[in-house]
């Protein structure tokens, strides 16, 4: 990766920030997900899949869909199972075109072809003919509609399964989930916390309608790790391989290349353009198999000095905290719905308690965020 400028431009920090603020705003709804939402951030930046494993019933659903509305679109869902067809997934056939035209070609229009973000529940059940599509996809974001080849928008396609596959036919497509990651439920450690959030939901908090980042920054910042300075940390990623490789751990030419654009990505996320060693942390979830996880977490433990998961992030300065305040009160009128508003004051007091701890005697600021939740509350009496 080559021109790298000395920073980044004020508009892609702001970009950046936008979409950490995302993270945060659905972290709110969730317990013990942060690890799932580090990963997609740097997904969406990285413009690279995500493969969720574990058990239905841990939010994964939940989860995708509300990181994907505040990307500015409705993400594609679909349960896959071995009856699914190919049209549940890319459309239906345009019979006016072929009947007229005698053209074959299928109807995109709100399938996935025309998503930015898509979600495939049991994503390795469906037959060849899906897989093979989904291929094209995934590693090429082209979509061969009948004679045509169009291109499509995908950002990131993330997958889930409760275990990677065993039959060899399907890891060819398996290898295109760059990021992987378990999901394994909460509730036998953190079962009052779990059961406050069902409590928060039961009273219909509904999903963030607001739009942090949209479809068109994305793709610039995507651009952008093309600038990134990656030439104090290509060493200890060649050795990182290096070592993996020695040690048996399965890496395809593929995954080896692309994990470069995860790191730059690290480093992006983190407001840098020289990627430090630090940045390295995404590696943690880019195995093949999943016996050989815990070798990748420990190499990549000793060179990023984490453990897998995004880095803790230094306190933040006061006017970042102010700015986002001003976003959410923004993001509530007298005639939103009661859970919406409720969902704002949440991530206000939220905000609050981080700048009394990060920045206590700032009085000037405590007293502005003081005042968007006076008046978000108002909203909330009112309805």
């Amino acid at each position: 990766m080559t021109s790298a400028p000395a920073q980044w431009s004020e508009p892609d920090i702001n970009a950046v920030r936008r979409l950490k603020a995302l993270g945060r705003s659905v972290e709110q709804h969730f317990v013990g997900r942060r690890p799932a939402l580090d990963l997609l951030e740097v997904a969406v930046l990285a413009h690279e899949h995500v493969l969720l494993l574990g058990p239905p019933g841990t939010g994964k659903t939940d989860l995708v869909t509300r990181f994907a509305a505040g990307l500015g679109s409705r993400p594609f869902v679909r349960l896959l199972t071995r009856f699914t067809e190919p049209a549940e997934l890319f459309g239906p056939v345009d019979v006016p075109a072929f009947q007229s035209e005698g053209v074959y070609r299928v109807r995109t229009e709100g399938m996935l072809p025309a998503a930015h973000v898509a979600f495939l529940d049991e994503v390795f059940q469906s037959g060849s003919p899906i897989l093979n599509t989904l291929l094209t996809v995934m590693n090429e974001r082209v979509f061969h509609n009948g004679r045509e080849a169009a291109p499509v928008p995908l950002i990131t396609l993330v997958g889930a399964a409760n275990d990677l596959p065993q039959d060899p036919s399907l890891l060819a497509f398996a290898d295109r989930f760059l990021l992987r990651l378990a999901v394994p439920p909460v509730a036998e450690g953190r079962l009052e916390e779990l059961l406050a959030k069902g409590t928060a939901l039961a009273r219909g908090a509904g999903g963030d309608q607001h739009e942090w980042i949209g479809p068109v920054e994305l793709d610039r910042l995507g651009r952008q790790l093309a600038h990134a300075d990656l030439g104090a940390v290509t060493p200890e990623y060649t050795e990182l391989v290096r070592e993996l490789l020695g040690q048996g751990v399965t890496l395809s030419d593929r995954r080896i290349i692309r994990g470069l654009r995860l790191v730059a990505a690290a480093a992006l996320r983190a407001e840098r353009v020289r990627a430090e060693p630090g940045d390295l942390w995404p590696l943690a979830h880019f195995w093949s198999d999943p016996a050989h996880a815990p070798v990748v977490r420990e190499a990549v433990r000793r060179r990023a000095g984490t453990t897998g998961e995004g880095p803790e992030e230094p306190a933040r300065p006061v006017h970042r905290l102010l700015v986002e305040a001003r976003l959410l009160g923004r993001q509530v009128t007298a005639g939103s719905p009661p859970a919406a508003v409720d969902r704002v004051l949440r991530q206000l007091n939220s905000l609050r308690r981080e700048l009394r701890t990060s920045a206590s005697g700032e009085r000037a600021a405590e007293q502005e965020v003081a005042s968007i939740i006076d008046s978000t509350l108002a909203l909330l009496e009112r309805a």
